[in-house]
């Protein structure tokens, strides 16, 4: 470890390389004090579906960071910004729930969330499109989150350049089960989860409902107000009914819902007041609303055909809705940019597989359709510095946007240990839509129209290959090596301020990767490693710029562009020890530098020559460790014990690596522990999150002309104590 991330002397407070520090001893002590020869002491087999049908995480060719059911419990894993630290590699800049998610993976992704994204999020098999509506999935039925590492257009689409995350819930059970959890903490947080499955008696049907509540007083305080802000309200459900119709024919019906009625401060602390101080505020008038209304249904039929053969339909509808949405930026007593704005999405995806697997050839072939409705409609009222009212827009865009895609991978061995894999994915996409821009008064209604393009249409077409081999060295040694090439859709622009931005279309992203990787299972079956090497060249790179040329036009506003090329290089390692037979560790590392090799600069001006640069949201080092211990009591009931590490070093926020804006290195240290009785149905735990109490200025947002300077906060030190009884 020294030589991957070497330590300064200042650093002696640094949690996260402090509990790795604390932690190797723990491990070599562990390893003498209790060494292992059965199968309890061994490390259990991760199934994973990555390659849409169960395989060992040993034996499949992809670079894969698993969290596991009881991972998220002792972690507080809860939303997807919750997964940085905990996969290495994983970039999430946005960090409260109700904001828009971008994910990014390696150094590629994370543009504009409400934009296709280079991460697929899937719940269940069904794509999330976009970045809203995106980051909150606390519920118990949670089985398992997959991040794949690298694009996946071959199986999971267009949209997964960067990779995907699998979010994967339990199925119904026809064994029947059901528990309750109530939770306290500090910032008035106050929790509350539950889940049951059974059969229903009589019929051939099973079914399951799962449920969390969640609540706090906020992180932030409001001076002027004397109140709390950045507080979290929200409230969701999923309930399952499964159906065995047949021998070999089944169905799984999914509903969930979502409704968050969280504040919209998380961004909004001042740098530039004279008492600023973090997760402190100054607004006069609070105008934080915030409503988000979403949810969707999940059709899964599965048919297990003659010779082997098995088909699946996976039917999607997914719907969101945020109103109001109203906040400011600044934080100051007069509020220096005001925004309302509503977010409306229905979107609908089908999609029918055929699989087959046999010792010498395994496929999978299929087609995929997803549509999508996007509304989008802001009012901003920026005060410029000098002015005594705000300039009042609106922006409204309608985009209709149907991807089509249709796919095949093929898995043919060679011989007993050496296998080829081969795949194509053609798609089709076409995006059509309009942009509206106004001048409005004071009341919201429109004075004058300062642009109209109503009739937008773009298609673009491509094709997604991925070749592969890999090798089974030894029983315990699995060697591979793959190309893979993704894609983004650009498509248009959203709330543009100019009638050339409105009418721009970008060509879809494009990401091809090179990667070698071997997993090997050590030590008895305690230990295993997934180590990969990886580099992406990445073209027609998708940034936002500003006072850049179009069509020999220079253009103001922020415009969705093609912007450049860029290479991403670095390794990724996964670590799992099993120390004894109640004692594991973990370790997630990522070793990751990127550059800009051309970036468009119109201008010719130093300032915006950007080549050589960094990518945003591409730290040099991701890391993230874990000690587990269960110590069993003489009556039978147990203690279990986890202590995690996670570490960030500094990121740049923007392509112009702006050091105002950059990322300072982050180190958290998290424990948590837990009381289990006898017939272990009572459960009492205490996690606590931050426990050194960091605070991180974590998201700069400067509007110079306005008087804005204002950012968000990582959380502070949270405790949080859960009874939880199992029926």
């Amino acid at each position: 470890m020294p030589k991957l991330l070497p330590l300064n002397p200042n650093m002696s407070l640094n949690p996260g390389i402090g509990a790795l520090c604390l932690a190797l001893p723990a491990l070599s002590f562990a390893q003498q004090q209790e060494p292992a020869t059965d199968a309890a002491a061994q490390l259990p087999e991760v199934v994973v579906t990555v390659e849409r049908s169960e395989s060992l995480l040993r034996k499949t060719p992809v670079s894969v960071g698993v969290v596991d059911q009881s991972t998220l419990e002792s972690r507080g894993v809860r939303q997807l910004n919750d997964l940085v630290g905990v996969v290495a590699g994983v970039a999430v800049p946005n960090g409260s729930s109700n904001m828009p998610q971008a994910v990014g993976i390696r150094g590629v992704g994370v543009s504009m969330p409400a934009m296709s994204q280079a991460v697929g999020i899937y719940v269940d098999d069904v794509p999330l499109i976009r970045g809203y509506a995106t980051a909150l999935w606390d519920l118990p039925d949670m089985q398992r989150i997959e991040v794949l590492r690298g694009p996946q257009g071959t199986l999971y689409g267009q949209n997964s350049s960067a990779g995907a995350v699998k979010l994967i819930s339990l199925d119904p059970s026809a064994v029947s089960s059901a528990w309750v959890s109530a939770s306290i903490g500090n910032y008035g947080a106050k929790e509350a989860h539950g889940y049951a499955t059974g059969a229903i008696t009589g019929t051939p049907l099973t079914a399951s409902f799962a449920f969390s509540t969640l609540h706090n007083d906020g992180f932030g305080r409001n001076e002027t107000l004397d109140k709390g802000v950045n507080k979290l309200d929200a409230t969701q459900f999923r309930a399952k009914l499964g159906w065995a119709l047949a021998p070999g024919l089944s169905a799984v019906l999914a509903v969930d819902g979502l409704l968050d009625r969280s504040d919209n401060n998380a961004a909004n602390y001042p740098l530039n007041h004279p008492d600023a101080a973090p997760r402190v505020l100054f607004n006069a008038v609070d105008t934080a609303a915030f409503r988000r209304e979403a949810g969707g249904l999940n059709l899964r039929i599965v048919d297990q055909l003659d010779d082997g053969l098995v088909f699946r339909s996976i039917t999607g509808l997914r719907s969101y809705r945020d109103d109001p949405s109203s906040g400011g930026f600044g934080g100051l007593e007069v509020e220096r940019y005001g925004l309302q704005q509503v977010v409306d999405q229905q979107a609908f995806s089908q999609e029918l597989q055929w699989q087959k697997q046999s010792r010498e050839l395994s496929w999978t072939a299929g087609a995929m359709l997803v549509a999508d409705r996007f509304l989008f409609d802001r009012f901003a009222e920026p005060l410029p510095i000098g002015a005594t009212t705000p300039s009042r827009t609106e922006a409204l865009t309608h985009l209709r946007t149907t991807d089509f895609g249709l796919y095949g991978q093929a898995h043919y061995a060679l011989s007993d240990r050496t296998a080829l894999t081969g795949g194509l994915r053609a798609y089709t996409t076409r995006q059509t839509g309009s942009n509206d821009y106004w001048a409005v008064d004071a009341d919201y209604q429109h004075t004058r129209q300062i642009y109209s393009a109503p009739d937008l249409a773009t298609r673009k077409s491509g094709l997604l290959p991925r070749i592969g081999i890999d090798h089974q060295a030894t029983p315990d040694l699995f060697l591979y090596a793959s190309i893979a090439q993704g894609a983004k859709f650009g498509g248009f622009n959203r709330a543009a301020a100019s009638l050339r931005a409105a009418e721009y279309v970008s060509n879809p992203e494009k990401v091809r990767t090179y990667e070698v990787g071997a997993k090997t299972r050590a030590w008895e079956g305690r230990l295993e490693a997934n180590v990969a090497v990886f580099l992406n060249d990445y073209r027609d790179y998708l940034a936002t710029l500003t006072n850049t040329t179009i069509g020999g036009v220079l253009v103001t506003d922020g415009v969705l562009m093609n912007a450049g090329h860029a290479k991403t290089y670095g390794v990724d390692l996964d670590l799992s020890a099993k120390l004894g037979l109640n004692t594991q560790a973990t370790l997630s590392l990522e070793l990751l530098r990127s550059r800009f090799e051309t970036f468009e600069n119109p201008t010719g001006a130093v300032s915006g020559d950007f080549v050589g640069n960094e990518l945003p949201n591409a730290p040099h080092a991701s890391l993230g460790a874990s000690l587990q211990h269960l110590l069993p009591l003489p009556r039978g009931d147990a203690l279990s014990f986890n202590v995690s590490a996670q570490y960030i070093s500094p990121q740049y926020a923007d392509v112009a690596n702006t050091e105002l804006l950059k990322l300072p290195t982050q180190t958290y240290l998290n424990l948590s522990s837990a009381y289990l009785s006898i017939d272990r149905r009572w459960s009492l735990s205490l996690r606590i999150k931050n426990l050194t109490n960091r605070t991180y200025l974590l998201l700069r947002n400067r509007i110079p002309s306005v008087g804005v300077d204002a950012a968000y906060y990582n959380p502070p030190r949270t405790v949080l104590l859960t009874a939880r009884y199992d029926y």
